[in-house]
């Protein structure tokens, strides 16, 4: 079974013979109008004589596959989150969709901090696995959200019930950006957008600028990493 959109697009277009191009252009012209990514996928393949129940993608196994990811190596993890949190920020091609960080900073927050293994060697492959998170959590929050052409709209009638809780939390806080607010990713604290810097409040980032290395991530007496809080200090 594919994990990310990007596969199971690839696929459909092999087993059809439509351009991969043309088909996600379809894809995401059926979503703005309130149609989930999967109906339009099984949609596409019955009209083209296809059985639609060879084409899926499960959530839960998204998001299993992303927290397998962050807990294996905490160092890489630390730079990812630092490389998404800048994508976040950029325009163009190298933008991250704040929904899909969402979702990846949710994850993170389920990972307890003894649950990271340390690895002795340095990360080899940051690039690529940069790249298959920010394919797995685009996926994630396309199938656990409900999206039309406004965006995200609400949480999904097949979202598992093990993961409403994410769509909630992605769905909330996309709500609140939308409106102006931003929960700053270091302390939880809610602030408005123009009073943060680097997705952190000022007050936060302060205390970043005067130590730019990684153990700063996870030495700051409230937090357990980077972007993590306990529980019970962040404002939902």
């Amino acid at each position: 079974m594919s994990l990310t959109a990007r596969d199971l697009l690839h696929k459909l277009a092999k087993d059809t013979g439509i351009d991969y191009s043309i088909l996600a252009k379809r894809v995401n012209s059926d979503i703005k109008k309130g149609k989930s990514f999967l109906d339009s996928i099984r949609i596409i393949a019955s009209d083209k004589g296809l059985n639609p129940d060879r084409y899926l993608l499960d959530s839960r196994k998204i998001a299993i596959e992303v927290k397998a990811i962050l807990q294996d190596d905490y160092s890489q993890t630390l730079m990812i989150s630092a490389v998404l949190a800048q994508m976040v920020e950029a325009r163009g091609k190298q933008h991250y969709p704040v929904p899909a960080f969402l979702a990846y900073l949710e994850i993170l927050y389920s990972i307890s901090e003894n649950d990271f293994t340390i690895q002795s060697d340095p990360p080899e492959d940051i690039d690529g696995t940069t790249t298959r998170i920010i394919e797995l959590t685009t996926s994630l929050v396309s199938l656990v959200c409900r999206w039309n052409d406004d965006g995200i709209v609400g949480i999904a009638k097949s979202c598992p019930d093990e993961l409403r809780e994410l769509a909630k939390a992605v769905y909330r806080k996309t709500r609140m950006l939308q409106n102006g607010l931003w929960t700053c990713i270091s302390c939880g604290k809610i602030v408005m957008v123009s009073d943060t810097r680097a997705l952190m409040c000022l007050e936060c980032d302060g205390q970043f600028s005067d130590d730019s290395s990684l153990t700063t991530f996870h030495r700051e007496r409230e937090r357990v990493g980077y972007g993590r809080t306990e529980r019970g200090d962040s404002i939902e």
